[in-house]
């Protein structure tokens, strides 16, 4: 199945931020040698899963373009092409080539612990025993809103 990248018009059939030929030069550029070695076919799935990965981890400010886009991206906000998506694209099809980008958690992590008379509570994580991709996260995050932090107050009893 070949590849369909979007091209801004918020197509209802794209599989991709990215054809295959922008992230080989991309990673070419980026000196990703890992990515040239990788098989056509491969380098394709790994562009869709890493599109996915995008538009099922993050929540993009303003809206899609169109009712009908396949994709999150365009948005309202801003014209396409946008090399932040693009680029966050290509590195996360790089580590798609090796390695999955979703890591399934078993439930039943340890939150609080009682030893004798001290109880310890660890803080989740957030994340769902996701991976985070650091570099992803900056690319995107002024799409995110993802500059602004929170902070949780409880009342001490």
């Amino acid at each position: 199945m070949a590849l369909i990248a979007e091209d801004g018009t918020g197509r209802a059939d794209a599989d991709s931020y990215v054809t295959l030929a922008f992230a080989d030069a991309y990673h070419l550029a980026m000196g990703n040698a890992a990515w040239a070695e990788t098989l056509p076919d491969v380098r394709e799935s790994a562009l869709r899963r890493a599109t996915q990965y995008i538009d099922t981890r993050y929540r993009f400010q303003g809206e899609p373009l169109t009712s009908t886009q396949a994709l999150s991206w365009p948005r309202d906000l801003v014209d396409w092409p946008v090399k932040r998506v693009q680029n966050a694209c290509c590195e996360l099809a790089l580590r798609a080539t090796t390695d999955t980008l979703y890591t399934d958690q078993a439930s039943g992590e340890v939150t609080r612990e009682t030893v004798g008379p001290l109880t310890v509570e660890y803080a989740g994580s957030g994340l769902g025993g996701q991976t985070r991709f650091a570099s992803v996260d900056a690319l995107l995050s002024i799409y995110t809103g993802g500059g602004r932090s929170t902070l949780r107050l409880e009342r001490a009893s």
